[in-house]
């Protein structure tokens, strides 16, 4: 596996601060959804051909996918909790052939939120699931020795991609003195920007994807995963989300290869920028039963 970050060496190394993958898990007890009362389930449908075109939610690959509407529940096992949901339900549809897996998540949202400021949040989305086959871990990231593998999508990511983001643009009235890169050789100016520097993922001026890979064994041990190769987009008609992630099957790094004789379960995440959501104040589902068809 390449060179981790923890959660708390890239907050360090932040200087001021950020936000990271968040815990995925949430409020259990009496919202916990047993094996029976499951909200459907999540199937895997092979496609003929290649099931990396589904890295676009636009493509006619989609078109082969089953829908599954899981139930969304606020976040309040563990402070800061969400007082309340702003959607209640998740579209989830899924394709595989042997070289991808790919999701497709569908959720109602009027705003596109994909900059970040004071008091300013983003949208993301996020899939979680078991380093190996079985009964799945604990819904709250995993446990310790029992790991889980965690890819989401920011829209601020896919904005970075799409050109540059900065003060600029979150506050266009900015007026500059002068910045490190217009009077210093590059090398020199470069270590000005600390957390750039220090390989902060919420910091790299250039970015290849807008999801990041994780793998953590419950609350407060995320741990960043540079490079990878999941890819993904996320399409806003003004209405709702409509977001594609698609990785590796084998998840060299992250666990086991997704195999369809192997019994899997898939959990899911939602941030609504505008409703101030970040961290562990967001949406999440339970466990799901997902199979490879």
């Amino acid at each position: 596996m390449a060179r981790a970050m923890t959660r708390q060496q890239v907050m360090v190394s932040a200087g001021v601060g950020g936000v990271t993958v968040a815990t995925i898990g949430g409020t259990l007890g009496a919202l916990a959804l047993t094996e029976a009362e499951a909200p459907g389930e999540l199937v895997v449908r092979a496609i003929r051909g290649d099931a990396s075109a589904a890295a676009d939610p636009t493509a006619d690959a989609w078109g082969a996918a089953r829908r599954t509407r899981v139930p969304i529940l606020p976040q309040q096992l563990v402070p800061p909790a969400l007082e309340s949901a702003g959607i209640v339900d998740l579209e989830v549809e899924a394709l595989h052939d042997d070289e991808t897996v790919a999701f497709r998540l569908t959720w109602d949202d009027a705003s596109l939120d994909d900059l970040d400021g004071v008091r300013r949040y983003h949208d993301a989305v996020a899939v979680m699931l078991p380093t190996a086959p079985g009964d799945p871990p604990a819904i709250t990231m995993g446990a310790r020795g029992v790991p889980v593998h965690i890819l989401q999508w920011r829209a601020t990511w896919q904005r970075d991609l799409d050109g540059k983001t900065g003060v600029d643009q979150i506050y266009p009235r900015v007026i500059h003195d002068v910045m490190p890169d217009d009077v210093l050789p590059a090398g020199v100016a470069a270590e000005y920007w600390v957390a750039r520097k220090a390989g902060n993922p919420l910091s790299q001026a250039k970015r290849t994807s807008p999801i990041e890979q994780v793998v953590a064994e419950g609350f407060g041990t995320t741990t960043h995963v540079p490079g990878g190769d999941a890819r993904g987009a996320g399409v806003h008609d003004g209405e709702r989300w409509r977001v594609a992630i698609a990785f590796p099957r084998a998840r060299p790094g992250f666990g086991d290869p997704l195999a369809p004789d192997g019994r899997w379960h898939a959990s899911f995440a939602v941030w609504l920028g505008e409703r101030e959501n970040r961290g562990g104040r967001k949406h999440y589902a339970d466990w799901v039963p997902l199979r490879l068809a």
